[in-house]
């Protein structure tokens, strides 16, 4: 702590002595009037100034992401306002990710350079390395509803990755403590006329063999003497082709991970620690896209996609459920898309009209296979009796319409509204009201927004239980707790009411303040009670049988406050920013309680201080303490806050060759997090300091 207080201090006495440059580190080689006009279009899928973009947005630049020594997309969001990722929150699963208090990384969209790359039927995936940070010349973060131009699963945000233009070429390779690797190349290469840029990366790390710090956590059985962990590995490759207005793309990530993550506690007790007990996942896309004028008002963009998610063969869980064998797990979903935007400029009035059709097919995860294959005929855990593989296969279409209107040189108002039809759940309609004021140093907004959350076949389809028992010799069966398939789920629906404020006390000192209020309603819970569904199994009596179901609704409310500033003194060149969020809301279910998974209090604070060829960023977050759901005894998990400090440095050997050294959790915090949905009593361990260096070099 000694040394984050001195970095803290002297910050405090540059400040005192300081005199001020037009130099913002946010995008911040701009000054004022510049940074009001940057370009995103991550809001209405079109070209907008920031600050009359009609939501709220964050946007983080290349020279960020480098001074603080992001790698990859968590790292990023973890320090940013409103947003709590919550590490080893449930079996197989690195992490979930929450906006607003809303948790749950199937709640919003990454895209990259506008089109999408996450998963294609509502899979929940963790967000960690896979989307690594290098090539990126900037990050779009949009808070809240945005289903009126993404549609489904638009919820609490969309994140964009935006690819540098041309990127130099370049290579480096990070070596830390536990087992940590992480390398990555990127090469541009001018090719008929146009750009092709490559890139890829590897990384593998230990992070979660948590045993040796956290012993008592850990309880030795006779299955488990030792607790080994399937390493987390991720990898992906990308390549972006671009000549006059023509683009083509391919994405692909890997990631696998543990399903031993977060099984400490009595949960060690039901599960093998079985080191090639992993989820691997992959997802590919590629795409298509044309951006042309029809006339000198008139903008066209042409869009041609594909992307699958797969939970490839070989992928595993061994614990009670399988009998404490290997119960193997497949899935694979599927979706082709092509779309056609068109923006227009008639008077006062800058109109963006869209037209989409999708077509979807998924296998949802599997009940437990014996075997890797999932072909063939698979029965029920015990019996003789056929368990179904589905295949599901649906279409979605739309149409969206935005008019932003510009009202006087300081106020637009912007009206938008898109209808969904899905051949599964029928039609959604969601509208976004905004009024915007800006006078160049003072922007503020007032929004209100619907979004949605489709019901995903993984929620429908999941099939998991205690092998059955045959009573006797009848043929019939019997078990006690089952999940079972619910194929009648329904979307999720939001609302949202927002105010927002942008202000410049000067040009080099930012304040940002926002307050919301949200409601969700059919919210999906995983695990409810299906009494209907005792005979789910044919010949069988399911004495619990448990299932998804809409079944809470929740209300949300809280406010963030932002500042970032710059200085400059003596040939020391010092940004510093600090954010405070507040999120609190009740869950109505059963009985009203908390809002779970999610600190009401956070605080986030950092600074980069660059001298000569040497930059050093150290950096804090504090949580509140978290609860989780209640569990089947009616009580709420709790954990204490937390206070983690993180250092990230780098020295400049050549203007082309750099290395760094990064410490998380700089003075080794033993902290813990709660579990998501099951087993929520159980809380789960993060993880303690670790160090690794990096070596960096452009060409």
């Amino acid at each position: 702590m000694k040394l984050l207080l001195s970095l803290i201090s002297t910050s405090c006495l540059l400040y005192a002595n300081e005199y001020k440059i037009d130099l913002m580190d946010d995008v911040f080689s701009l000054d004022l009037y510049q940074l009001q006009n940057i370009k995103v279009r991550s809001a209405s899928k079109s070209e907008q100034s920031l600050n009359f973009t009609p939501a709220k947005m964050i946007v983080v630049s290349k020279e960020q992401i480098e001074d603080r020594g992001y790698r990859g997309l968590d790292e990023l969001l973890n320090d940013l306002p409103g947003i709590q990722v919550m590490r080893y929150a449930d079996s197989g699963i690195l992490n979930q990710i929450g906006i607003r208090g809303v948790m749950g990384t199937n709640y919003f969209k990454i895209l990259q350079d506008g089109i999408e790359i996450d998963q294609t039927d509502g899979e929940v995936l963790s967000r960690s390395m896979q989307y690594p940070l290098f090539g990126i010349d900037r990050v779009e973060i949009l808070y809240g509803p945005a289903s009126v131009v993404y549609g489904a699963d638009a919820l609490s945000g969309v994140i964009n990755l935006i690819s540098s233009k041309q990127p130099s070429d370049e290579i480096g390779l990070s070596i830390g403590q536990k087992g940590y690797r992480y390398l990555y190349g990127v090469k541009s290469i001018p090719l008929f006329g146009g750009d092709l840029t490559l890139k890829a990366h590897y990384h593998n790390d230990q992070d979660y063999d948590l045993e040796k710090d956290y012993p008592k956590d850990f309880i030795v059985s006779a299955r488990n003497k030792e607790f080994d962990f399937q390493p987390h590995i991720s990898k992906s490759f990308g390549a972006r082709y671009e000549n006059s207005g023509f683009e083509l793309g391919a994405n692909y990530r890997y990631s696998s991970e543990s399903t031993l993550i977060a099984m400490n506690g009595g949960n060690s007790l039901s599960n093998i620690f079985d080191d090639n007990s992993n989820l691997d996942t992959q997802l590919l896309g590629v795409y298509g896209r044309y951006n042309t004028r029809l006339a000198s008002d008139v903008g066209s963009t042409t869009t041609l996609s594909f992307d699958s998610t797969e939970l490839l063969e070989g992928s595993y869980f061994i614990n009670k459920y399988t009998a404490y064998r290997p119960g193997y797990k497949y899935s694979k979903s599927e979706r082709y898309a092509i779309e056609e935007t068109l923006t227009k400029t008639f008077g006062d009035h800058h109109l963006l009209a869209g037209i989409q059709f999708e077509q979807f097919e998924s296998i949802p995860m599997t009940i437990d296979l014996p075997t890797p294959s999932y072909s063939g005929t698979v029965y029920f855990g015990g019996s003789n009796i056929v368990a179904p593989i589905y295949d599901i296969r649906w279409n979605n279409k739309a149409i969206y319409l935005q008019d932003q209107i510009v009202l006087d040189d300081n106020w637009q108002l912007s009206l938008a509204g898109r209808f969904d039809h899905s051949s599964d759940y029928g039609a959604t309609l969601n509208p976004r009201i905004a009024l915007i004021h800006s006078t160049g140093a003072l922007t503020q907004k007032l929004i209100y927004s619907q979004a949605f959350l489709a019901p995903s076949n993984y929620q429908k389809y999941k099939i998991y239980g205690n092998p059955l028992q045959e009573i006797g010799n009848s043929g019939t069966y019997t078990t006690d707790r089952y999940r079972v398939a619910n194929p009648d789920l329904q979307p999720e629906k939001s609302k949202n009411y927002e105010y927002d404020l942008e202000w410049f006390l000067t040009p080099n000192d930012q304040i940002s303040f926002s307050i919301y209020y949200s409601t969700i309603k059919d919210i999906i819970s995983n695990e409810e009670s299906l009494p209907n569904k005792a005979h789910f199994i044919p010949n069988t009596t399911i004495l619990d049988p448990v299932g998804a179901e809409n079944s809470t609704r929740a209300r949300l409310y809280g406010g963030e406050l932002s500042y970032q500033g710059h200085s400059y003194f003596s040939g020391f060149d010092l940004s510093y920013w600090g954010n405070y969020s507040y999120v609190d809301g009740e869950i109505d279910y059963i009985y009203d309680y908390p809002l779970p998974y999610s600190a009401s209090h956070i605080f986030k604070a950092g600074s980069t201080l660059r001298y000569s060829n040497w930059r050093i960023s150290p950096s804090m977050r504090w949580a509140s303490p978290i609860m989780a759901a209640p569990y089947d005894d009616g009580k709420l998990a709790r954990v204490r806050g937390y206070c983690i400090a993180k250092l990230y440095a780098s020295y400049d050997i050549t203007q082309n060759m750099k290395i760094s050294l990064t410490i998380n959790n700089l003075f080794d915090e033993h902290y813990y997090g709660v579990r998501y949905n099951s087993s929520s009593k159980y809380l789960s361990p993060q993880d303690t300091r670790m160090i690794s260096g990096m070596l960096t070099i452009n060409f």
